[in-house]
């Protein structure tokens, strides 16, 4: 199958971490080492050895996934095993959620973004407050460490270090996630009568080399110094009086470009009605000419009553005066019904979270179990037994607030994903209910047999961009743009798997909107996916209330939380959209809106230089397929690239 090639780069760009030989992973030694931590998790909990019929449990699990029927989420894929899991445990954790009042909220949150968690997080005015008088002048110690010709630099001491004296307030910044975590709070809760304040970078790493617990590439200070500059000016601006909840923001969004933007996915959540919050609706129109790091969130506002025609009418007007996705809207009425315990959303929004709780996500791919109804219900159950084990953690880490331990050992969230659901229409209101029962009784009989909480929520449904691309299936909920797809993926210039791919005759190109990326093109076919044909060309032209309509079918029937859903739509649907939701408001908790793209039309026609999607005729397809020749993937690659995932490259979902 030709996908397979895709999911092999991807699988390898994503998820293979280096081993100490210099060679990577294969995807069996990926799962080898997800396995060794579900066991260690389990045996952890149960204080004893597994016995032979748990360790055949785990085996069937691990073949669910060597098949790639199942999987753990991304962040167990990458982190999984490895020590950092065992002593950083919301490492393991794709998003999490928390209100943002106090300077240990801040804390927190970037101290999950270190870790790789997204963060939804919701501001709130009553605690923080600007600098006690203001700081004229700010001085900025770069670093200036540089790599050694054999890849490694001189390691810089870990701990902050914080002075004040003769009016000069000094942080200097340590060299380790831990000191970044408290350094920040040190910059929001310093009240010194200073005339300048020295933020000094000089120990941390340089650019470019591999965190060798963590497997990511260092991003040096360049960022830091930059959002630290900015909160600098957010805390002049405000001296001697509260941060208003759009400071909150600014500052929330400047710690979520301090890493690569793939590992700092946001969601900010505001309540209708409340004061600044048409500000914040409209916070991110043309933030590219001034406010920058507003694009690093996703924006929503939560109505917690159901709202008139006027008011949506109002939401998406300013829909479509901000480019037709934002402010997105969430129904808190329902997400209460739900889940009593709700305060917000993951960045995807498919999990209903507490304030600092966490969004613990498996896969199953439906679309492989077409003829095996039987198999399908096993692999729902042992992916729930596996997702439970993954809520056995520690989170007291020693700068996580106790409450995020608290609210997970008595919540014990889980989210057992359905993915291919665009392949499988065959399947009825009854028979999502079924699927339901056998997640449920997965995570129940897990948390029975260790003597620990049930989980208060088990099932829901995510994007699933990355996950679902190795699997070879269709992504969550969503239908494919067309029956045959080139799919242009990125790559960095030096990227070791692009000389393969042109040698086996991939189309390679410059990317004209990245001076250091290639673009690669992928041929996609989904035969059992109906399509509308349009000028020979097989295309998905489906209307938005269409789309809604299968959110509210798994919604109503397995979803226990939300389907992460995005809605393609054009303005002129939105009339019919409003009275859908009207209607349907007991069901809807949250969707994403996203203009549609006509499928019929090339990049030239749409006015961009390219597209990530091309819907091109079977003839086209068949012809690119038939010059491809076999790609022999090397076993020892060059490790100087990050491994980047296609989930958030944004720095938000990528629902948005």
């Amino acid at each position: 199958m030709i996908q397979d090639i895709r999911a092999e780069v991807i699988r390898r760009r994503t998820y293979s971490r280096p081993k100490e030989d210099a060679t990577f992973e294969s995807w069996k030694d990926t799962v080898d080492r997800v396995i060794g931590h579900q066991q260690w998790l389990w045996e952890r909990v149960k204080k004893d050895k597994l016995n032979s019929n748990e360790l055949k449990e785990l085996d069937e699990f691990k073949q669910l996934m060597l098949s790639f029927k199942a999987t753990t989420s991304g962040r167990t894929l990458w982190l999984g095993g490895t020590n950092i899991a065992r002593t950083r445990e919301s490492s393991q954790f794709n998003c999490a959620f928390t209100e943002v009042e106090s300077v240990y909220d801040v804390v927190d949150v970037l101290w999950l973004l270190l870790q790789g968690c997204g963060v939804g997080f919701k501001p709130i005015i009553g605690t923080l407050n600007g600098f006690m008088q203001p700081i004229r002048d700010i001085q900025i110690i770069r670093s200036t460490k540089k790599l050694n010709k054999n890849g490694t630099f001189d390691r810089g001491k870990e701990n902050n270090l914080e002075t004040f004296q003769d009016g000069i307030w000094t942080i200097k910044i340590g060299d380790s996630a831990e000191a970044w975590a408290k350094s920040i709070g040190k910059l929001l809760a310093g009240k010194y009568k200073a005339n300048k304040l020295i933020l000094d970078f000089s120990e941390v790493r340089p650019a470019g080399c591999r965190l060798k617990g963590y497997g990511w590439i260092s991003s040096g200070d360049s960022a830091i110094a930059k959002a630290y500059k900015a909160i600098y000016q957010i805390m002049n601006k405000r001296v001697g009086q509260l941060l208003t909840r759009l400071d909150i923001l600014d500052i929330i969004n400047w710690l979520g470009t301090v890493l690569s933007s793939r590992r700092s996915a946001e969601i900010a959540l505001f309540e209708y009605g409340k004061p600044e919050w048409e500000e914040f609706a409209i916070a991110k129109r043309n933030y590219w000419e001034n406010n920058i790091q507003r694009g690093q969130s996703n924006n929503s506002l939560v109505f917690y009553k159901k709202p008139t025609k006027k008011e949506l009418k109002y939401i998406f007007k300013l829909m479509v005066e901000s480019g037709g996705s934002e402010p997105g809207f969430v129904n808190g009425e329902t997400a209460l019904e739900r889940a009593p315990w709700f305060k917000g959303v993951n960045p995807c929004g498919e999990v209903l979270l507490g304030n600092k709780s966490f969004c613990n996500l498996v896969e199953v791919d439906i679309a492989k179990f077409k003829d095996n109804t039987i198999g399908l219900h096993r692999a729902l159950y042992l992916s729930g037994r596996a997702n439970y084990r993954q809520t056995c953690v520690n989170l007291k880490d020693g700068i996580l607030q106790e409450a995020w331990h608290l609210n997970n050992e008595f919540l014990r969230l889980c989210g057992i994903g359905l993915t291919g659901i665009a392949r499988r229409d065959d399947l009825l209101a009854y028979d999502y209910e079924q699927l339901k029962h056998s997640a449920v009784a997965g995570t129940y009989s897990m948390a029975d047999e260790l003597g620990l909480q049930r989980p208060k929520n088990s099932t829901t449904v995510k994007p699933s961009g990355t996950l679902s691309k190795i699997m070879t299936t269709s992504e969550g909920i969503h239908k494919p743009l067309g029956k045959y797809i080139f799919n242009n993926i990125n790559f960095g210039k030096n990227d070791p798997l692009v000389p393969l791919l042109k040698q086996a005759n991939y189309r390679v190109f410059n990317n004209p909107n990245d001076p250091e990326g290639i673009l690669v093109t992928f041929p996609i076919n989904w035969e059992d996916i109906e399509f509308t044909e349009i000028n020979g060309v097989e295309v998905n032209i489906e209307s938005a209330v269409a789309q809604l309509e299968r959110y509210k079918k798994v919604q109503r029937h397995y979803c226990q939380q939300n389907v992460s859903n995005t809605i393609s739509y054009s303005p002129d649907e939105i009339p019919s959209i409003i009275d859908w939701i009207l209607k349907n408001w007991e069901i809807y908790v949250g969707v994403s809106f996203l203009y549609r793209t006509d499928p019929t039309k090339t990049a030239k026609d749409l006015g961009y230089l390219y597209l990530p999607q091309e819907v091109v005729t079977k003839e086209e397809y068949d012809k690119y397929v038939a010059q491809l020749k076999e790609i022999k993937f090397e076993k020892n690659m060059d490790d100087d690239y990050e491994i980047e995932s296609q989930e958030c490259t944004s720095g938000a979902c990528p629902i948005k």
